[in-house]
């Protein structure tokens, strides 16, 4: 969304921000001094609609189990870009599950910065939409073109990391909620600092699997973090999903380091039928198929639709199987 201004629209916007398997690394940087992660954004989303009413103030939200923070960041922004007093329409359609650490919050928060900023004109940079963002909770990385170093809770600082090859993946959902303002207020951080070196690593890791399109170099650094993590906050489907990965031949497993999802990294090209059938005979939560994505928000033209990869759940035959 970053650029020149646009002229002014009168007509609804629609931005679309991915969703996320939790995230691809996440611990402390001794460089920034403070906790960092690297979203592992995927191919689920959430579309965010505005629409600006110049002489009708009040935010009305379509979809009322989603409105709090949705309110919050169309005010921040409204009064950011100098239309507090105008009124705006906002209507949410999402295929990311809320409190599952799938990134929902930060995709409808993002979708209305960048929804309200088009509308009005302005191409908010990077360093703004970050900053925005993280004024209303703790973010994720999404917002950013590619893959994206953050310091989600404190600084806002990022740094850009490159795009991602396309890698399958298999999200696993046990259900359970976790709330991120909750989370994080309760994040022990000494124990996130004491991160600190294998963060350094598996950093140094998805560098290198980045530099030269090594999807295994990829893997084993979202399975550093997500094991390294677990001093900090103990998730029994990640020791299980170890043991899955090594069986169904996944390149590694990533982690919601503040929520529920687990999921497996496969190599390019990968037919995920077979894994997602294996894992289905063994696993009772819901197992959806999709892809490991660059972030970024996008202005989506109005014939648009979202895509949805199809769901495995352990009573039901994957969509890819079904004969």
């Amino acid at each position: 969304m970053a650029g020149q201004p646009v002229t002014m629209s009168n007509s609804v916007i629609t931005v679309t921000v991915p969703g996320t398997c939790g995230e691809l690394i996440q611990g402390w940087s001794d460089e920034w001094s403070e906790p960092v992660l690297v979203s592992c954004p995927v191919r689920l989303y959430s579309r965010i609609s505005v629409e600006l009413q110049p002489d009708q103030p009040g935010i009305a939200v379509n979809e009322p189990g989603h409105s709090a923070k949705i309110r919050q960041a169309a005010r921040l922004v409204l009064d950011y870009l100098e239309r507090s007093g105008w009124g705006v329409t906002i209507t949410r359609t999402s295929q990311l599950i809320p409190g599952r650490g799938m990134a929902s919050s930060t995709a409808d928060v993002v979708g209305v910065i960048a929804g309200l900023a088009q509308a009005v004109g302005r191409s908010l940079t990077a360093a703004e939409l970050v900053r925005l963002a993280c004024r209303i909770e703790p973010s994720d990385s999404t917002m950013l073109a590619g893959l994206a170093l953050l310091a989600y809770r404190g600084s806002g600082q990022f740094c850009q990391m490159g795009q991602p090859p396309t890698l399958p993946l298999l999200i696993l959902d046990s259900g359970g909620t976790v709330d991120t303002l909750t989370y994080n207020a309760q994040l022990d951080l000494a124990a996130v600092r004491q991160l600190g070196p294998s963060t350094r690593a598996a950093l140094e890791l998805l560098r290198e699997g980045l530099r030269r399109a090594d999807a295994a170099a990829i893997g084993a650094a979202a399975t550093l973090s997500a094991l390294s993590y677990q001093q900090v906050s103990y998730n029994l489907l990640v020791e299980q999903a170890r043991e899955w990965a090594t069986a169904t031949q996944a390149l590694g497993l990533v982690r919601a380091h503040s929520g529920s999802v687990v999921g497996l990294l496969y190599p390019p090209q990968t037919n995920l039928a077979g894994p997602g059938r294996w894992l289905a005979a063994r696993f009772e939560g819901v197992i959806t198929p999709t892809h490991l994505t660059g972030g970024g928000c996008q202005l989506e033209q109005p014939s648009s639709s979202l895509l949805c990869e199809g769901v495995f759940t352990s009573q039901s035959t994957p969509p890819a199987m079904k004969r």
